[in-house]
């Protein structure tokens, strides 16, 4: 049975072999450059909400009585 394998991969068998193999690794490839871009933008993303947030905590100041007023206006059915 092996000696069958062995022959048929010798006679020609393994172009078509080594083609389905280079297909395959190029979908691999793709696969994982696309998982990287997308986790790159998701990445980018977060950082442009991060700093938007941090620059709105700025803005607000120290103040108590602001920082009360801005989280009542953000739910008014709050007392």
């Amino acid at each position: 049975m092996i000696a069958f394998i062995w022959k048929l991969i010798l006679g020609g068998l393994w172009r078509p072999l080594l083609a389905v193999l280079g297909a395959a690794g190029v979908y691999v490839k793709g696969r994982a450059d696309a998982k990287a871009k997308a986790d790159l933008r998701d990445l980018k993303g977060f950082k442009k909400t991060t700093e938007r947030m941090q620059d709105a905590d700025a803005a607000m100041g120290d103040d108590p009585a602001v920082l009360r007023d801005s989280l009542r206006q953000r739910d008014p059915n709050k007392p």
